[in-house]
């Protein structure tokens, strides 16, 4: 079996538990739904009373961080849930089922869930970045279209990274959901940052976001190059496919790293 059907099964007998309280489920997407709603409405106000930010009109800013939201979006399907319980399962052995199964842990942690709470956030995602699209005149090419995908890919790559990185802590300090939450929540979190261009903040804040929690990546430099804004390091544009592999083998180590230290802790 291979793992795109397994996963498909895992899917199917996961919505089916959620379905027995079907009502909670519907109240789930609706509270999502609602709260991603007010963000954008909370997005058009801003510029409603501004022109432009940092140099980026409203149609470019939307474009921007709705190519970001959309790779946040899938990335969150299959690392949000497993990572931010993550310290729950350590803190009560619970973890320990993971390593009798006979798939490594985080492929089960994966496959055996479904984030389905983040279907709004990808809807609303994709219906604003379609829409922006439609405003912005970019000259899409083969090479152009291509460098977009990749970089896209890229992002989720990052995302996902950085997502299991932040989880795997808790094979040392147990209590570490407020640190997945501080980096990866988009409502609150470091995430939140990524959705204005990098300009508008602080130099600390900037080299924070590229070069340690590499967001910057995810939607402002191969949008801005995309989009033909002037970067102060050009470089930086290209840089995303690169990244991705570096923040994607560093987390996998850190991960392998976490499971050799790992003891049970349950009672």
């Amino acid at each position: 079996m291979n793992l795109f059907t397994l996963y498909r099964h895992f899917v199917v007998i996961y919505l089916k538990g959620k379905m027995a309280y079907h009502c909670a489920l519907l109240f789930e997407l609706i509270a999502n739904t609602i709260l991603i709603g007010v963000y954008f409405a909370g997005f058009m106000v801003i510029f409603r009373n501004f022109e432009s930010i940092a140099g980026w009109s409203k149609y470019e800013v939307l474009f921007m961080f709705t190519t970001s939201w959309v790779s946040y979006s899938f990335s969150c399907f299959f690392f949000w849930s497993p990572m931010k319980d993550m310290g729950e399962l350590v803190r009560t052995g619970k973890f320990d089922l993971y390593l009798t199964r006979p798939i490594p842990p985080l492929l089960y942690m994966v496959l055996q869930q479904f984030q389905y709470t983040f279907i709004p956030r990808l809807i609303f995602s994709l219906v604003f970045w379609l829409y922006s699209m439609g405003r912005l005149s970019i000259a899409w090419s083969i090479p152009s279209l291509l460098f977009y995908v990749l970089n896209m890919l890229s992002a989720f790559v990052i995302f996902s990274a950085i997502t299991v990185f932040t989880g795997t802590i808790s094979f040392w300090a147990i209590k570490s959901e407020e640190i997945v939450s501080l980096l990866t929540n988009n409502n609150y979190g470091l995430k939140n940052y990524t959705d204005y261009p990098l300009p508008v903040y602080s130099k600390g804040m900037q080299a924070l976001l590229t070069f340690v929690v590499p967001y910057a990546f995810t939607g402002y430099y191969p949008v801005a190059l995309l989009l033909g804004k002037s970067v102060e390091y050009p470089l930086l544009c290209y840089a995303p496919p690169l990244v991705a592999l570096i923040a994607g083998v560093g987390s996998c180590a850190f991960w392998k790293s976490g499971l050799r230290h790992y003891g049970s802790a349950g009672a």
